[in-house]
């Protein structure tokens, strides 16, 4: 995933797919920096923002982590009692989040999602 013309080709091919599987509000495709590679989100939202927000989360967790001699987390969650969110790695430079309504199967729905990362990521 070194070509980002073809980082966000293939996030663009997987986003909808994702969301509509997954029973979510959204989803974005984000650098590890923070930047837009790709969306699909039916509500109004500031992607930039939105994405820059949650590569924070995940730099975050990964640090804090690090502190206490754990490896990167492959995926971090928020979650309400109304939804949430999962951002989870897609290779060495990118991640996918998406918005998600209340799952009773967090888990199911974090396994099904890795699936569909590692797809793109091998791609």
């Amino acid at each position: 995933m070194t070509n980002s013309v073809l980082t966000k080709r293939q996030t663009a091919t997987h986003l909808h797919e994702c969301v509509v599987r997954d029973d979510g509000l959204g989803c974005a495709g984000v650098l590890r920096t923070g930047a837009v590679i790709g969306e699909w989100v039916e509500q109004f939202l500031s992607i930039p923002s939105f994405a820059a927000m949650s590569a924070r989360m995940s730099r975050s967790t990964g640090a804090a982590g690090s502190m206490v001699h754990f490896p990167c987390p492959g995926s971090v969650s928020a979650e309400s009692d109304e939804g949430g969110i999962i951002t989870m790695g897609v290779g060495r430079d990118a991640l996918t989040t998406v918005i998600i309504n209340k799952s009773p199967d967090i888990e199911s729905l974090k396994n099904e999602l890795a699936v569909t990362a590692n797809d793109i990521g091998e791609e």
